[in-house]
């Protein structure tokens, strides 16, 4: 029996992240083998929004997804995307959400390189280019992150991108229901190496800590813990693969999480769903990720040859837009595609989006701790 105050999640975090000898995996749960864990988790079915297939996600009624029995309000769906969409939010993680104003882990001094992914992401970059993309660790959308002091900034942000807050409300509505409004204020995007880890912690700067958190996993599948709001508590271990989403409500909000080891890309035998994107994925994406399209965005041209590189082409975009349907294009294309997939192979993405606010109010109506006047960069 467990002394009161032992800290529990610490001890299985150390034993699932143990490297010699290997980690015993056992007991984490897999969802694509739900029957052996039937103890532990509970299909769940979605509960609304009418049209199905919108913002290029499958139908909800193809959806997936499961409850934790042992951590009510932890619920995960199983890759709710469209190949095409995966491709696009892989795209804008490693290509868009990097830039400035965005802020990023390399922002502590001048950047080397301004396009972090341009420069680094073919073989025929230089080694330093390629090295100073393999250090981006974090990304801060939105109200920007202090990570020193563990809160947000009110003078450092900007333009929370449109398509992600329209997907991950739509994913929030499917499977809690159409009643609750959750609005994306700020999101960390997260970049993992196989040598990454996560310690155990709880999200708790936010001002609304009633609204849901939102976890997107792309790319190498990794193991995810969580378990209570305290570490006293026994956590539960489960398998994340790419286009997993995790969503904290309720009870499960405040609970400590954390990523132990990260998994090499054919950790698991089993047979992925086609990744070549279809035109069905296409024709949605187009029509439903970015509904305000206006004419003039409608107008620039995202795709052009990267002369630099044989290979490949570049997306050219402006990141004040809502509109990228020439990505939508490039994804289909395969030299266009291959960089972002063979970093997939090597590394995975999680993207945190968060709720800052309570409903109906506005930065103004909270008194926003001091942050590092540095911070802003």
């Amino acid at each position: 029996m467990a002394d009161a105050g032992e800290d529990i999640f610490m001890k299985h975090f150390k034993a699932l992240k143990r490297k010699c000898p290997p980690a015993d995996l056992t007991s984490v749960l897999d969802l694509d083998n739900p029957g052996s864990f039937t103890n532990k988790i509970s299909r769940i079915t979605p509960k609304g929004v009418s049209a199905d297939s919108m913002f290029g996600l499958l139908p909800v009624s193809e959806w997936r997804a499961y409850e934790l029995l042992d951590v009510p309000g932890a619920i995960i769906v199983r890759n709710p995307f469209t190949e095409t969409l995966r491709r696009y939010f892989v795209c804008r993680c490693l290509s868009d959400y990097p830039r400035q104003p965005n802020i990023s882990n390399l922002d502590t001094s001048p950047r080397i390189y301004p396009e972090i992914w341009q420069a680094g992401c073919h073989p025929n970059s230089d080694l330093r280019a390629r090295k100073y993309l393999h250090k981006l660790r974090w990304v801060t959308l939105g109200y920007h992150y202090d990570w020193t002091k563990k809160v947000y900034s009110q003078e450092s942000c900007n333009d929370f991108p449109q398509d992600l807050s329209t997907t991950t409300q739509h994913i929030v509505q499917a499977v809690l229901g159409e009643s609750c409004d959750f609005k994306a204020e700020a999101a960390i995007v997260n970049f993992y190496h196989l040598d990454s880890s996560l310690s155990g912690h709880t999200d708790h700067s936010e001002f609304d800590l009633a609204a849901p958190l939102i976890s997107v996993s792309f790319g190498l599948p990794c193991v995810f813990m969580i378990g209570g709001q305290t570490k006293t508590k026994v956590p539960q271990a489960l398998y994340l693969r790419d286009g997993d989403v995790v969503i904290m409500s309720g009870k499960a909000r405040m609970s400590y999480h954390a990523v132990p080891k990260v998994l090499p890309k054919n950790v698991f035998s089993a047979a992925k769903k086609s990744d070549t994107p279809s035109s069905v994925d296409k024709n949605t994406m187009t029509s439903t990720v970015n509904p305000k399209c206006d004419d003039e965005c409608s107008k620039r041209s995202h795709c052009e040859e990267f002369t630099e590189h044989s290979s490949a082409k570049k997306v050219k975009h402006d990141a004040d837009t809502s509109c990228f349907t020439q990505l939508i294009d490039c994804v289909h294309d395969t030299e266009f595609w291959k960089p972002y997939e063979t970093y997939l192979h090597e590394s995975r993405i999680n993207l945190n989006v968060r709720q800052l606010f309570e409903p109906g109010k506005q930065a103004k109506d909270y008194c926003w701790p001091t942050t590092d006047p540095a911070f802003n960069f």
